[in-house]
């Protein structure tokens, strides 16, 4: 019986020891962002970490406070600990609420201040066949990537101007996702928080629609051997990253990259985005924030028919270490005007100082006048008394729900 009994827990000893060691060697063979990712997942598995995302929501506030995230590595853009949650933007169940900008701060343990340094980006996306099927406008589904914001190194705060909106009705779930970054400490060991904010009004208030539109500055490479550029056949092709998640089909039908190497020195892109922006009419956008990565210098919405330049993010990099410090944001009630019958494009500013590895990404997100919306939300929203607004919200969302 003895015999028995230390033949079991050897044979459990032997297997344990066994499987360690063979997810040992499967971790150490993984990318450093999955790494981070599986490293995430366990930690918070086991709590060893706080696993638990925080929500409070007012009536002009919704506030997410995310789980610990690990900081002990470099991580490059893309590659740092993250966490997901899919988020009711309207807990309270009104027929229409209103969100009118955005805010992340990433807070290192013990601190209470904001540290850009340890935000790589906070992606904010909606369900775009829900969103639209509960407002009742179903023929604006697919049409576009359903981002609606993101909040990036350099660029923590979005509002939108003052009486202008994105409109979320009830029974809606977005998906926040924040990572983490750490360009310049090394050898480190310490966890991050990152405090999501938006920014709300009531439905009661009618404010202009804003529709979201997110425009990307691509790059052809080298099709044959992605890893290994010919540069002779094209010395305009770009060194990419990860195209399994950063690859994007052109209005000719070819991939190009998003998420490219950064060669050293002072470069200048240009990239024809009309077929992006999908628009057929005249229209103004009245907010533009941009997502970039370090020694981006300036990135501009250029009007390729006139050659007039309709604005300029002018950037601000740290002096004494990698890292946007600043990119501006664009917001006016006013607006710029976009001519539904005109071409446009990017124009992306570099500069490189090191010989250390960085890389780029240039995408712009503008929100523009949404018309339809307004004339939709009048006839189908603020026609209607309130009394009878709720009502038939109770209805539809029950109806919906059931699906």
């Amino acid at each position: 019986m003895k015999i028995k009994k230390f033949l079991t827990i050897k044979t459990f000893f032997i297997l344990f020891l066994l499987g360690a060691l063979g997810f040992s060697i499967w971790y150490y063979q993984l990318s450093n962002r999955h790494q981070a990712i599986v490293k995430t997942e366990v930690l918070h598995f086991f709590h060893w970490m706080d696993a638990d995302w925080e929500i409070e929501n007012s009536e002009n506030l919704l506030s997410l406070r995310s789980p610990d995230l690990l900081v002990d590595d470099i991580y490059e853009s893309m590659d740092g600990p993250q966490s997901i949650l899919n988020v009711n933007m309207n807990p309270d169940h009104e027929p229409l609420r209103w969100i009118t900008g955005f805010r992340t701060e990433v807070m290192r343990e013990g601190e209470t201040k904001h540290n850009n340094d340890y935000l790589c980006h906070t992606n904010v996306d909606f369900f775009d066949a829900i969103h639209f099927r509960n407002l009742n406008i179903p023929e604006r589904m697919a049409l576009q990537y359903p981002r609606l914001t993101t909040l990036s190194n350099g660029i923590n705060d979005i509002r939108f101007p003052e009486g202008f909106g994105f409109p979320v009705p009830d029974n809606e779930k977005f998906i926040v996702a924040s990572r983490t970054l750490n360009h310049n400490i090394e050898d480190p060991f310490f966890k991050v928080k990152h405090n999501i904010d938006f920014f709300m009004e009531s439905g009661e208030t009618k404010l202009r629609a804003l529709n979201p539109k997110a425009v990307v500055l691509l790059r052809d490479y080298d099709h044959d051997d992605p890893d290994n550029p010919d540069f002779s056949k094209n010395p305009a092709l770009c060194l990419p990253l990860d195209l399994k998640n950063h690859k994007v089909v052109n209005k000719e039908g070819k991939w190009l990259s998003s998420h490219w190497v950064l060669p050293k020195g002072k470069d200048k892109y240009e990239f024809d985005i009309t077929y992006q922006l999908y628009i057929f009419e005249d229209t103004t956008v009245h907010a533009m924030a941009a997502h970039l990565h370090p020694f981006a210098t300036a990135f501009s919405l250029v009007d390729a028919t006139t050659n007039e330049t309709l604005f300029t993010f002018n950037c601000d990099n740290y002096d004494e270490k990698r890292g946007l410090k600043h990119v501006p944001v664009y917001s006016s009630a006013e607006g710029i005007l976009l001519k539904g019958d005109h071409d446009y494009k990017l124009v992306l500013e570099t500069d490189n100082p090191t010989d250390a590895f960085s890389d780029m990404m240039a995408v712009l997100f503008l929100y523009l006048a949404d018309t339809q919306m307004d004339e939709h939300l009048s006839k189908t929203y603020y026609s209607i008394p309130n009394q009878v607004r709720n009502d038939n919200s109770i209805k539809t969302d029950s109806k919906l729900s059931s699906d």
